[in-house]
């Protein structure tokens, strides 16, 4: 949206780069034996860049990574970028967010701020704050999260909320996995939006190759349904 793991929603997943980056991240729990602090990286390339369904590559090809620092005790910052269609001078989004995130009772919890920025441009960085829960039913693994964007003169002096809910689950003993996503937004970004994905995701070493069905309720030829592959790494 690894560390913390971006979402669009930033992420190594497919449903995660394209449904997201939706803009959350879930870092895993951190064990008693790992060190102090932590890093991280992941790169990535795909076929569209879809925010929370929506184009932002006019559906061409996108190079996207991040990198994370995280501490041990829950603490971490990171940044993530991608290539982007020509928005006020600018050709890439480049993310920085921090935040904290803990486990308790099989649930896991996250908390933070996120700054989009678009380096060229003047007066377009706006700042999110977000939210999530996860856990697992069973083989089934879900985070149900949110995030918020303030009033902001970036974004027209209005707000934006957005709910959303994922699940993943292994297709049997092997790397090949599934995943789903629902999302609802309303305010400045969406009148009433939905968004939703499925995936599948296949994992070998530190590579995974993904495809994802996206679409909207949005009119626009950004938002129509599509499929996106990806190909990404994590280090």
């Amino acid at each position: 949206m690894p560390a913390p793991i971006f979402r669009h929603l930033h992420s190594l997943s497919l449903i995660g780069c394209a449904a997201t980056a939706m803009l959350v991240f879930t870092p895993p729990a951190v064990a008693e034996d790992e060190p102090a602090i932590s890093f991280s990286a992941n790169a990535a390339l795909v076929t569209d860049y879809r925010f929370r369904g929506i184009s932002l590559s006019d559906k061409d090809m996108a190079f996207q990574g991040g990198f994370d620092i995280a501490t041990k005790s829950g603490f971490y910052v990171g940044t993530w970028g991608s290539s982007i269609e020509s928005f006020e001078g600018s050709e890439l989004e480049l993310d920085i967010y921090g935040g904290y995130a803990t486990s308790f009772n099989d649930l896991d919890f996250d908390i933070g701020i996120l700054a989009y920025t678009y380096p060229g441009s003047d007066d377009t960085t706006y700042w999110e704050a977000y939210s999530s829960v996860g856990g697992s039913a069973g083989p089934i693994g879900w985070t149900l999260g949110a995030a918020y964007a303030f009033d902001q003169d970036s974004i027209g002096g209005d707000d934006n909320i957005y709910v959303y809910l994922d699940t993943s689950m292994p297709l049997g003993d092997g790397p090949l996995s599934a995943a789903a996503h629902i999302a609802y937004e309303d305010g400045a970004f969406g009148d009433e939006k939905l968004d939703w994905s499925l995936g599948l995701t296949y994992d070998f070493e530190e590579f995974s190759v993904g495809v994802a069905y996206i679409d909207t309720n949005v009119d626009t030829d950004g938002g129509k349904a599509g499929a996106v592959f990806s190909l990404s790494a994590a280090f």
